[in-house]
């Protein structure tokens, strides 16, 4: 089955999170949603007061292979992710192995740039924090970079599109049709 990693940290931004996770799932992909947490607990506060529980922690999949693997937003998130080790390896491992990242919001710059994940790829994210982005398309809300296995989102309002576009990198265009048609878009 196909599967996607959702890292989840302390300050992430909740509309990012959890719209890829139930895109993801209405399509099909067995999404591990898991708790960047130093205290050893999987109740995450993010970026607006939300609680969300994870069912694990990061520290108890990081050694698993995805399909994808997600970076949602959110400042505090994304600096969170950003100091990790476990977070970098989990990129560099999914990097190494061609398999598709996925970040949206703060963490194309300030996780993946930071990171050396994104170098020469093309990439969005949110205004201001996208200075170690070198090719950077900031008018765009949805970035897929095919030929580097990377899709970045600007931030919250972009986040449904962001979410149905891993849903095509990992299934393909009608799955994402039929998940938008049942959930209501227009296109």
């Amino acid at each position: 089955m196909t599967s996607a990693l959702i890292i989840l940290a302390d300050g992430a931004e909740e509309l990012e999170t959890i719209s890829v996770s139930d895109i993801l799932s209405r399509g099909g992909v067995q999404v591990t949603l898991a708790a960047l947490s130093d205290r050893g607990v999987t109740e995450i506060t993010c970026a607006h007061g939300t609680v969300i529980k994870a069912p694990c922690l990061l520290s108890e999949v990081k050694d698993r292979d995805f399909d994808a693997v997600v970076v949602p937003g959110g400042y505090q998130g994304s600096l969170n992710c950003q100091k990790s080790e476990m977070v970098k390896d989990i990129l560099k491992k999914q990097q190494a192995s061609g398999k598709l990242i996925a970040a949206i919001c703060a963490a194309p710059g300030l996780v993946l740039a930071h990171q050396g994940i994104i170098t020469d790829e093309t990439a969005t994210g949110y205004p201001g924090t996208t200075t170690g982005i070198k090719n950077l398309r900031p008018d765009d809300g949805v970035v897929v970079d095919e030929e580097h296995h990377l899709i970045t989102g600007q931030g919250p309002a972009f986040a449904a599109d962001f979410g149905s576009a891993v849903l095509t990198a990992l299934k393909n265009a009608e799955v994402t049709r039929e998940v938008r048609k049942g959930m209501l878009f227009q296109n």
